[in-house]
């Protein structure tokens, strides 16, 4: 079966070569409606959480992680955007082992995946700052509108609060796109820079395990579907929304 299955990704790669070479770059931030309807969703928790900040991500305590978890699950509850655990699996067969940061499930029926993220699971290597985790989809939606994360609600595990997201299915028959299409999108298409082996990025923020050697980014033949990856802040969540914002249409 295996075989069968690499066999098949091999045509379609070779269908898909030369369009992959040729094909020009087009890349489009979040439409300003878009963004607007995103940080609307989250509108209960920005107003509620506290505007007290603790120093940067390298001084954010493991008491901000637990006072802020507390915090959006306390007004989840108060606004009937809490989804309790034993609700996870309605939401669809659940795919393979949970990464560490996510547990996913896939709803056939709306053909979405549907995330159930630890947000802290990576924020040193995103730089997040605790109070910041309700924001993090929103820097995907901002530069990746063609995957964009609809937020569903807050649910909790034992170790704290779980966000759940759910997102467009992108089919595994894609192929992969090569490295050089990656490099166009980000540099010539987003405006970043290459800054090593690894990560893109500007001022503001830097993105990485966009590599092809993985699935996080498929190709259809005319666009790039970036899936989930990793996007980490330079300045303070905020002050990234603000930047981006400014240039949405």
């Amino acid at each position: 079966m295996q075989m069968i299955w690499k066999y098949g990704r091999t045509v379609i790669n070779a269908l898909f070569k030369r369009r992959t070479k040729c094909t020009p770059i087009c890349a489009e931030l979040e439409s300003r409606s878009e963004a607007d309807c995103d940080r609307s969703d989250i509108g209960v928790f920005e107003a509620g959480l506290s505007s007290e900040q603790h120093g940067d991500h390298q001084q954010s305590t493991r008491f901000d992680a637990q006072k802020i978890s507390s915090q959006l699950i306390e007004i989840a509850k108060a606004h009937n955007l809490y989804i309790p655990k034993s609700a996870w699996a309605d939401f669809g067969e659940q795919k393979r082992v949970p990464s560490g940061e996510s547990i996913v499930y896939f709803d056939d029926t709306n053909n979405r995946v549907v995330k159930v993220r630890n947000p802290m699971a990576k924020a040193v290597i995103k730089q997040l700052h605790a109070g910041d985790i309700i924001y993090e989809h929103l820097f995907h939606n901002l530069l990746f509108p063609d995957t964009r994360y609809q937020f569903m609600g807050i649910s909790e595990d034992v170790d704290g609060v779980r966000i759940i997201l759910s997102q467009p299915y992108i089919s595994n028959q894609f192929i992969l796109p090569d490295d050089s299409l990656i490099d166009r999108y980000l540099i010539e298409g987003l405006g970043l820079k290459k800054e090593d082996r690894y990560f893109y990025g500007n001022e503001y923020l830097s993105i990485t395990d966009i590599s092809s050697m993985g699935d996080n980014v498929l190709y259809d033949g005319e666009k790039l579907y970036f899936i989930d990856p990793i996007i980490k802040l330079k300045r303070p969540a905020k002050e990234v929304l603000n930047y981006y914002y400014a240039q949405l249409k």
